[in-house]
């Protein structure tokens, strides 16, 4: 019941007209940055699935560990599902000793985060990211193997100025173009 009046010529007409213009192209400045944004996160979830010669890839998760000069050592869990980070997800582990043990902290961090997954049924990665080398990656893998899941294991392996260079598993090295969609994902995925 609301009378609705559309001008047709003069000043107003042009001033719907310029609204309308405006609205067209924010619309379409929204659509690119969700294009762009797919293109971070998707495509490279899909780039990193097809680089590791994965079926699927929905849920990674993501450990490193932290110490305050040899003490307070802590673990972090990050998880990406789809591309896309999922804070509601991320976990702290407060490990069991206090001393500087990269190799004992990643043992322990990854044996209570997966023996809970068995245990409470929880949805278990397709991938498990360590920000560590070769020792790490080895580490992680045993335990894995060793609660009998299949859950494929990589490391990211850095050049002499700590930078990302390529993803590395026990028998692979997965070299990533520097400034590509899946080194920036990759990227994203270290810093949180």
């Amino acid at each position: 019941n609301t009378n609705v009046k559309v001008p047709i010529r003069g000043q107003k007409a042009d001033l719907v007209k310029l609204a309308n213009g405006n609205a067209q192209i924010n619309q379409e400045a929204k659509l690119e940055l969700i294009k762009k944004d797919e293109k971070r996160t998707i495509e490279a979830n899909e780039e990193l699935r097809r680089v590791l010669n994965m079926d699927k890839l929905d849920r990674i998760e993501l450990f490193d560990n932290s110490n305050l000069f040899g003490t307070n050592c802590v673990s972090g869990m990050v998880v990406f599902i789809n591309g896309r980070k999922e804070k509601s997800e991320y976990r702290k582990y407060k490990v069991s000793f206090d001393k500087n043990d990269d190799y004992g902290a990643m043992k322990e961090v990854i044996y209570r985060r997966y023996f809970r997954v068995l245990k409470d049924n929880l949805t278990r990665p397709d991938l498990i990211i360590v920000d560590g080398g070769l020792g790490q990656i080895k580490i992680a893998t045993d335990i894995i193997n060793s609660l009998n899941m299949n859950i494929k294991v990589v490391g990211l392996k850095k050049n002499n100025r700590h930078a990302t260079e390529a993803l590395i598993d026990l028998n692979n090295i997965y070299p990533v173009e520097k400034r590509s969609d899946l080194f920036n994902y990759l990227e994203t995925m270290q810093n949180e």
